[in-house]
């Protein structure tokens, strides 16, 4: 990798995730629709943004933990308050992921299982803290049925979409 292209990675792949961190933000809060009654969908866009970065191999390349870490300590203050939840989420759904990436091809149906896998830990994870603190009021098979599965098929969807467009980013800039 020639040094500009270093710098400009450097630059760019945080730069996309403090967008999608903010599109999360907006999405959730203004379609309503998401959140309505029974059904919770989460939309999860910097998570996929980082499963993007381990399936295609662009955080070897650069501080990628700091990355996770630090938008999983944004996600904590603006969006619950309650520190650590998010962090460990994040910290534990792209380790397990990356643990089990050489198991997987880049086939866009393999990330999906993939992404499929870190976005559970993801969400037992937060749901499991929350549960802890007395914060969730879900039964878990309430949590699996009206939270879980819309959030996933959600993601799911729109990371198929994004699939072949971030695989083309990333080979660019990397």
């Amino acid at each position: 990798m020639a040094g500009w292209q270093f710098i400009r990675f450097q630059f760019i792949f945080p730069l996309i995730l403090l967008v999608l961190f903010l599109v999360d933000g907006n999405l959730a809060a203004s379609l309503g629709f998401l959140m309505k009654e029974p059904f919770h969908t989460i939309p999860m866009l910097t998570f996929t943004w980082l499963f993007y970065a381990i399936q295609f191999g662009a955080y070897k390349s650069l501080p990628y933990y700091v990355y996770v870490v630090i938008f999983g300590v944004l996600f904590d203050i603006f969006y619950t308050g309650i520190l650590g939840t998010y962090t460990i989420a994040f910290l534990l759904g792209t380790l397990v992921m990356e643990k089990i990436r050489p198991f997987f091809d880049e086939k866009m149906m393999s990330g999906l299982l993939l992404l499929l896998i870190g976005q559970v830990v993801y969400l037992i994870v937060t749901f499991l803290s929350g549960y802890l603190i007395g914060s969730a009021n879900l039964s878990i098979l309430s949590f699996f049925v009206y939270l879980l599965l819309p959030t996933v098929f959600l993601n799911l969807v729109v990371a198929a979409i994004f699939y072949y467009p971030a695989w083309s980013l990333l080979q660019r800039i990397v």
